[in-house]
């Protein structure tokens, strides 16, 4: 038997390199990525060697981060929004797909709900503007006691199951937030959609390469009638509120009838729909202006709210960040072309109004300077 074991990560195809720790390892391997194994090929294909030194436990471990890896960067770009979270599918396809930050209760989740649902994945879930989920049945990374290292295991070695569609689509977008002091039973709280971007973000792969990575959360958020919170104690309360929001998941979130196994990678998915009424681009960044005068830093997106709010995407140095602009942000920031602060201040007077008891003036540069401060404003060098 090879020591190539070809699995699906993500719609990418990724051979594991086992030969360096031998057969008997190899088969470990295969036996705990056994729900991702495929045969299939594709233009998305990387090659993942296991590590050298280290005991077996320890390279099984870091194998399934090294896999995780290849796969993200293989669908860098993609129009796929990467988040981190479990996913889990009803008998119709429908997916409850659960994020929270590494550490707080997704696994876990994941193995307790696995008994009643298809498992999609633990550590990553693609998903598409036209809600097609792409799958990464990785093994559990399970926390024993007695285990120096996170144990991998195949889901279906645990529970059964239901079989996973092969065509499964997003249901509802959850935001786990377990605690120990949080309630016995899970409150659930709907999130607006400036609320789920400063939340979801954080937990999303390559965020900033993907097309218009903002318009693509909301497009998949509106599929699915925005996201929930879920505040909760133990992962055994979950299944009742899992079963309700996959239960009154819109009905075009349901899943297309497809006899594709649930293993093999998903094909590219498809373009965003256009929405039906787009706002006005937001104003890209500016690269002169006079001495001094404000002007706009690059922003990899922006997405009106609909409300008065502007969602802006800034690349960082450690990946990205969201900002929410209100009450007068959004037009400061738009008036930022290289104009000075009084030039700034008369349009958002014109804009808004000029305010009752308040220095319209101090008030845009207070503004000003908070945005000055987050990155998404500069000052033009001085001659």
């Amino acid at each position: 038997m090879s020591d190539r074991i070809r699995v699906a990560a993500i719609g990418a195809v990724i051979d594991i390199d086992a030969s360096t720790r031998g057969p008997v390892f190899a088969d470990r391997v295969r036996a705990a990525w056994s729900d991702a194994l495929t045969d299939a090929d594709g233009p998305l294909h990387s090659v993942v060697r296991v590590r050298e030194g280290g005991d077996d436990d320890a390279a099984l471990a870091l194998l399934s981060s090294d896999v995780t890896l290849a796969a993200l960067a293989l669908r860098r770009g993609d129009a796929l929004w990467m988040m981190h979270a479990a996913g889990l599918a009803d008998a119709d396809g429908r997916v409850a797909v659960l994020s929270a930050p590494s550490g707080t209760g997704k696994t876990t989740a994941a193995r307790r709900l696995a008994r009643r649902y298809a498992y999609v994945s633990d550590e990553t879930v693609g998903v598409a503007a036209d809600g097609t989920i792409v799958a990464y049945r990785k093994p559990l990374s399970v926390i024993e006691a007695a285990a120096p290292h996170k144990v991998q295991v195949a889901p279906s070695s645990l529970h059964s199951g239901v079989p996973l569609s092969g065509a499964p689509r997003v249901a509802a977008v959850v935001v786990l937030d377990r605690r120990v002091d949080g309630p016995a039973s899970p409150e659930v709280e709907r999130l607006d959609l400036a609320q789920a971007l400063e939340l979801l973000a954080p937990q999303t792969s390559y965020l900033s390469d993907a097309p218009r990575p903002l318009h693509l959360i909301r497009d998949v958020l509106d599929r699915v009638g925005g996201a929930v919170r879920v505040r909760y104690r133990e992962a055994e309360t979950l299944d009742a509120v899992v079963a309700a929001l996959l239960a009154e998941a819109p009905t075009g979130s349901r899943s297309r009838d497809d006899a594709d196994t649930a293993s093999e990678p998903m094909p590219e998915p498809e373009p965003a729909p256009e929405p039906v009424s787009e706002p006005e681009p937001a104003p890209g960044p500016v690269a002169g202006g006079a001495p001094g005068a404000l002007v706009r830093t690059a922003v990899v997106d922006a997405l009106d709210l609909g409300d008065g709010r502007l969602a802006l995407l800034r690349r960082t140095d450690d990946g990205s960040s969201v900002h929410v602009l209100d009450g007068i942000g959004p037009a400061v920031w738009r008036a930022a072309d290289g104009r000075p602060l009084d030039d700034i201040t008369a349009e958002v007077v014109r804009m808004h109004g000029r305010p009752e008891g308040a220095d319209a003036g101090a008030l845009v540069a207070a503004a000003a300077e908070t945005l000055r401060t987050d990155g998404l404003l500069r000052r033009a060098p001085q001659t």
